[in-house]
């Protein structure tokens, strides 16, 4: 399924390049950070490696910017290549970024940008935080919203730390006055008198601490099911979870397999935290009807290792399992948009044979709060 993009829309849009950087972090920093005097010493540094050191980087399917002869860069999005298969096939898959544009030139940068992003001109574009009107302009294009992979399941383990550190995300100034030790102390009578804050595992499985290599390995053929899915080779993989190991506002990624009464890998889960604090869920995987189980160990291993919540994208294979489980809810995170020229894969994707999200998301992007 190759073939390049189509052919940049106008002669001012054009590939990003590395010469780029110094003026795509201004502009990020003047359109996302308008109360900084300069941008972040260290945000060029990871603009350089996000935007063109992932194995499957070429000019033509990473970022793009408008540069006007006269004034310069006023309009750029940044994607990164992704590897996926479809049906077997290799994808090339580019993850929709930050679009950022300043001033009346920036306008219509981000119009032309936002017409060579069109489906017909690509294999495959996702994005997982669209707003509702860039979301609106994904359909209009041709692309496809999915309901299920724009919500975030959330699990209360302990509801006062739980309640504490959402108010330090919500409320940095007032919740960092919050110490969160007394309220671990005020956590046990909460989880005496609402068991249901507990999970139980299913009997038999155990779930084991792994390293990448052998979580990769383990969890690839739980990908099969899906006619549209990551591909996961050694190189890509590494290089994704290697991003989000920079994120230390996230904790230590982490990878865990969860075993059957045999001893056989039935399910995995990746995610990221601290004991204490948030795990942040990326992707779970399972065989097909080992969902409820997986879950269901995957919940009880967070919370006996000390977490206050965990939390992470919907999938549509995995609704029925998380909807079994009190304390969960589910609320909208950002629009996950879709959209691919090939009418094979859209019907694909309109019937969920697809596995997107986790890795393959914003969600562990430094750019998100760290600059």
């Amino acid at each position: 399924m190759g073939g390049s993009a189509a052919v940049a829309t106008g002669r001012l849009v054009r590939p990003m390049t590395p010469d780029d950087i110094p003026a795509v972090a201004a502009l990020f920093t003047r359109v996302f950070r308008p109360g900084a005097a300069a941008p972040d010493p260290a945000l060029s540094a990871y603009l350089a490696a996000l935007c063109f050191t992932a194995p499957g980087y070429a000019p033509d399917t990473g970022s793009m910017v408008y540069d006007h002869p006269c004034v310069g860069i006023r309009a750029a999005l940044l994607s990164i290549p992704l590897r996926f298969r479809f049906d077997g096939a290799p994808v090339t898959a580019r993850l929709m970024g930050s679009f950022m544009s300043d001033g009346r030139e920036g306008q219509v940068g981000a119009a032309r940008l936002s017409r060579y992003f069109r489906a017909h001109n690509h294999d495959l574009l996702a994005a997982d935080s669209a707003s509702p009107v860039s979301a609106d302009h994904w359909v209009t294009g041709g692309g496809l919203v999915l309901p299920v992979q724009s919500l975030e399941w959330r699990r209360v383990f302990r509801p006062a730390r739980a309640a504490a550190l959402q108010l330090r995300r919500s409320l940095p100034r007032i919740g960092s006055m919050v110490a969160l030790a007394p309220l671990g102390m005020a956590d046990r009578p909460i989880r005496r008198l609402r068991p249901a804050l507990s999970v139980q595992p299913a009997t038999g499985l155990a779930v084991e601490r792994v390293e990448a290599e052998a979580f990769r390995l383990a969890v690839e053929p739980m990908l099969a099911r899906f006619r549209l899915r990551p591909d996961w080779d050694r190189a890509e993989f590494d290089w994704l979870t290697a991003q989000i190991d920079q994120n230390h506002r996230l904790g230590q990624v982490q990878f865990r397999l969860v075993r059957d009464v045999t001893g056989e890998p039935m399910g995995g889960f990746l995610f990221c935290g601290r004991s204490g604090h948030h795990a942040e869920v990326f992707n779970i995987l399972c065989r097909p009807a080992a969902e409820n189980d997986t879950v269901a160990a995957m919940l009880a291993d967070l919370d006996a290792e000390g977490y206050a919540v965990a939390g992470g994208i919907a999938q549509p294979f995995l609704m029925t399992a998380l909807q079994r489980h009190r304390w969960l809810t589910l609320r909208h995170r950002g629009f996950f948009c879709i959209a691919s020229r090939h009418a094979a894969v859209m019907e694909a994707i309109r019937a969920d044979s697809l596995y997107v999200g986790g890795l393959a998301s914003e969600s562990w992007s430094r750019l998100q709060a760290d600059f």
